[in-house]
C-alpha cells in the first residue's frame, strides 16, 4: 500500500491519531479545517498531506504552485497533518481540527521552520521549533517535564523528539506522559516502547570475543573496577572527535572500540591512531553479530557505558557523561 510504502521509507511512523494525546476541545463542527500554506523555496510540485483523523489514516494530494499551497480536511479532534514533498522528505507539521482557519510557512529543506496562524498549539509549535532549533531534544525534554498533559508536549514528543539521543533517559522522560495518552496514541506507544527495549531496562552487558587487532579471537569483559565505555563506529575513517574523547576515557576507564562492518577496511589503521589504552575490536556481521545482541544498536556513532556490575547506564548516540 502506498501510504504505508511512505512510512517504510521516512524510517518512522507517519501521521498516527494524537487525539488521546490533545486535550479534549471542542470539535468545530462538522465544517472543515482549511490549511493556507507557503513553503519557501520549494516553486511547484506535489505534496502529500497525510493525518488520521480519529477512526482512520487519510492521506491528501495536492499541488504547490510557486511555493503555494491549499489544504482541506475534516477531524472533530485536534489532529497532526504532516506535508510531504515529492521525494517523500517531511517539510513540516501542522495542529490543526475542524473549523480552523490556518495560515502557515514552511521552509523547503528546514524541516524545523514553521509560522503559523489560526491553531493555539500550532502557534506555540512554530515559536518553540524557532526558540529551540540548536538544542532541540533538550528543549523537548525540559518542555515535557513542565507540562506533560500540554497538547504542545505530546505533539513535540511523538513528531520531533530524537529518542536515538539518549534511549535510558528517554525511557525516563516519556513515562512522564499519562498511561492511557501513550497507549492511545500510536506514536507516542511505539516510542516508548523503542526506548524501553533499546535502554535495556537494567539489561547487562556480557563478555565478547571478537576479532582484535592482532587479527586473532580476544575476549574482552566489562571491568568491575571502573565503569566501561563501549562506542560503536562504522566503516568510515574515524572523527578526531571520536578518538580525541575515547582516548581521554580511557585515562579513567576501560574503553572498548568496536568496529560495526562486514570488511575490516581501514580499522587497522585507525586502530593506530588511538592511545594504547583503548581496546580495538571488529564485529564479524556488523551490528546484526549475535554476540552485540544485548548493545541492540540502533544506529553508528553509539556509546554504552557500564558500571561495574556490568549495568548498562547510558545508551545514546551523544558522549556520556562519567557519573560523580
Amino acid at each position: 500500500m502506498k501510504v504505508f510504502n511512505v512510512i517504510k521509507k521516512s524510517g518512522m511512523m507517519l501521521a498516527v491519531v494524537i487525539s488521546g494525546l490533545l486535550i479534549a476541545v471542542s470539535c468545530g463542527g462538522k465544517k472543515p479545517y482549511k490549511i493556507e500554506g507557503t513553503v519557501e523555496g520549494l516553486g511547484t510540485q506535489k505534496l502529500t498531506a497525510i493525518y488520521h483523523d480519529g477512526t482512520a489514516l487519510r492521506e491528501m494530494s495536492t499541488n504547490a504552485v510557486n511555493s503555494v499551497f491549499h489544504i482541506e480536511g475534516m477531524a472533530e479532534v485536534p489532529v497532526v497533518v504532516e506535508v510531504y514533498n515529492n521525494q517523500n522528505r517531511r517539510i513540516g507539521c501542522i495542529v490543526a481540527e475542524n473549523g480552523d482557519e490556518i495560515n502557515v510557512k514552511f521552509k523547503a529543506g528546514d524541516p524545523l521552520f514553521m509560522e503559523a496562524e489560526g491553531n493555539e498549539t500550532s502557534e506555540l509549535l512554530g515559536e518553540f521549533l524557532k526558540k529551540n532549533s540548536k538544542s532541540l531534544n533538550s528543549a523537548i525534554e525540559k518542555q515535557i517535564m513542565v507540562e506533560p498533559a500540554a497538547e504542545l508536549s505530546g505533539v513535540l514528543a511523538g513528531y520531533y523528539y530524537n529518542i536515538g539521543e539518549d534511549v535510558v533517559r528517554a525511557d525516563s522522560i516519556l513515562s512522564l506522559f499519562d498511561y492511557a495518552t501513550v497507549t492511545n496514541t500510536p506514536i507516542l506507544r511505539s516510542k516508548a516502547e523503542t526506548a524501553s527495549r533499546l535502554s535495556g531496562g537494567g539489561q547487562t552487558v556480557v563478555p565478547l570475543e571478537l576479532y582484535s587487532t592482532n587479527d586473532s579471537i580476544e575476549r574482552f569483559e566489562p571491568s568491575t573496577k571502573t565503569n566501561t565505555l563501549y562506542v560503536f563506529t562504522d566503516i568510515h575513517t574515524m572523527p578526531d572527535s571520536i578518538l580525541h574523547f575515547a582516548d581521554s576515557m580511557a585515562r579513567d576507564i576501560e574503553v572498548a572500540m568496536i568496529r560495526l562492518s562486514v570488511d575490516t577496511f581501514g580499522w587497522h589503521k585507525d586502530a593506530r591512531r588511538f592511545s594504547k589504552k583503548v581496546k580495538h575490536f571488529w564485529a564479524l556481521g556488523g551490528a546484526a553479530d549475535a554476540r552485540l545482541e544485548c548493545f541492540n544498536i540502533p544506529s553508528v556513532p553509539y556509546f554504552v557505558l557500564a558500571d561495574t556490575i556490568a549495568n548498562q547506564i547510558y545508551r545514546g548516540s551523544k558522549f556520556p557523561v562519567l557519573p560523580q
